[in-house]
């Protein structure tokens, strides 16, 4: 199968032991680590696992970015948005 790039919009919030990172994309997909690189690597890998895991391919329709407001409506400014390339099949 052809591969292709996928860019998603990770949300990272401090904790008070480190960073958590999720998409409003990819439901149930979350990640934790100690700083904001770490946590973006593990987040990329789980990704990764997760679209595989799941099957899902460029059919999927991707939610508006308007769901960033949302989220941040949510969480606040403290927030920070950042966004990765995923390869899918």
């Amino acid at each position: 199968m052809k591969r292709a790039n996928l860019t998603l919009p990770v949300i990272i919030l401090k904790t008070a032991t480190g960073y958590n990172a999720f998409s409003p994309e990819i439901d149930g997909c979350v990640a934790s680590a100690k700083s904001v690189d770490t946590v973006l690597k593990q987040y990329k890998e789980a990704v990764q696992f997760h679209l595989e895991g799941e099957m899902l391919v460029k059919s999927r329709r991707r939610k508006s970015h308007t769901v960033l407001k949302d989220v941040f409506d949510d969480y606040g400014t403290e927030a920070v948005y950042a966004s990765i390339d995923v390869l899918t099949d």
